[in-house]
């Protein structure tokens, strides 16, 4: 069988994870550095039937696990994380406020897309990377790699 090319997906692990990021972070830094900072984003969850402290987690990992993602660096994780903020966000805040809207009545599809598509497509992208990985061209493949050398080698001893 011929060896078949890992660039594709290396390429699009890149792109899908310094895009995402780069959408991810001006939110998160407005939940962090914003008015009221990460408790005033927290403080409205309980509304929804989620506790506050996972707002602290949401409006961290949207900012810090955003950079960490364009670097490529705990990519599954930053991903996990960012994806389940992103389910919340989608069907327990996002989408029942938009079926409940009495403007949206006898639009209902096109209002409640309009209302779920960029978390949606986020959740999209991030349960893409937690399932591509974070590819050659992150430094979750260059610490593995690097890791892999070190445990390769046999023990040096000093005398």
């Amino acid at each position: 069988m011929p060896n078949v090319s890992k660039w594709p997906n290396d390429t699009s692990a890149l792109i899908l994870r310094i895009v995402t990021g780069l959408i991810f972070i001006p939110h998160g830094y407005a939940k962090v550095f914003g008015s009221g900072g990460p408790s005033a984003f927290a403080a409205d969850l309980p509304g929804y039937h989620i506790p506050a402290f996972l707002g602290y987690l949401a409006a961290y990992a949207e900012l810090f696990g955003a950079i960490l993602l364009v670097a490529g660096l705990f990519t599954r994780l930053d991903a996990l994380l960012l994806a389940g903020t992103m389910f919340v966000a989608v069907f327990v805040v996002q989408l029942p406020d938009a079926l409940r809207d009495p403007d949206g009545a006898g639009h209902r599809f096109p209002s409640v897309m309009r209302a779920v598509e960029l978390p949606l497509a986020l959740l999209a992208a991030t349960v893409a990377l937690l399932l591509l990985g974070p590819g050659r061209w992150s430094l979750d493949f260059l610490l593995r790699k690097y890791v892999g050398r070190a445990a390769a080698r046999p023990d040096q001893t000093v005398d």
